[in-house]
């Protein structure tokens, strides 16, 4: 008998949810085992919930959440660059992954850009991060290039979504 997955919903984070994005993005991040501990202590410094507020009240669709029955299980988290979107990051809870929690993410961002942030969305992975490469791929990500020994010395590739 197969297990009906959850509904998803996601919407952008309302700024009273930023302590709990911020503590989800945290153990995210401390369970990924492809990124050094240079680049985990940067990144957490780059997204607590003050700085998850203040890219709110720039761009209100730069932070996106995922609730699964009323429970804040993902985030997506993105920013204008120059007249494209870069996807920071996006993320789900261990217990939820595989459960369309960042295919959601992902079909939610594409509306917002859709709806007048711009024409393409980029952003990188690690070379290794088996998970990210294929749910980037199912959602219409192309592979531009490979970057060796960049961001804090590790190897990650570079992806393009056009929304034209």
């Amino acid at each position: 008998m197969e297990v009906a997955k959850p509904i998803v919903v996601v919407n952008r984070m309302m700024p009273q949810e930023s302590e709990t994005v911020a503590s989800l993005f945290r153990d995210v991040l401390l369970r990924i085992p492809y990124y050094n501990d240079v680049a985990k202590t940067s990144e957490l410094a780059k997204y607590s919930s003050y700085l998850l507020r203040e890219s709110m009240a720039v761009d209100p669709d730069s932070v996106l959440v995922a609730k699964t029955e009323q429970r804040l299980v993902g985030f997506c988290i993105s920013r204008p660059d120059d007249g494209v979107i870069w996807l920071s990051w996006f993320g789900v809870h261990h217990s939820h992954r595989r459960e369309g929690v960042g295919s959601a993410l992902l079909e939610k961002l594409d509306e917002t850009v859709r709806n007048g942030r711009s024409h393409k969305i980029w952003c990188d992975s690690r070379t290794d991060n088996r998970e990210s490469l294929s749910v980037l791929r199912r959602h219409n990500y192309v592979q531009l290039c490979t970057v060796r020994n960049h961001w804090y010395g590790q190897d990650f590739i570079l992806w393009e979504k056009l929304l034209g």
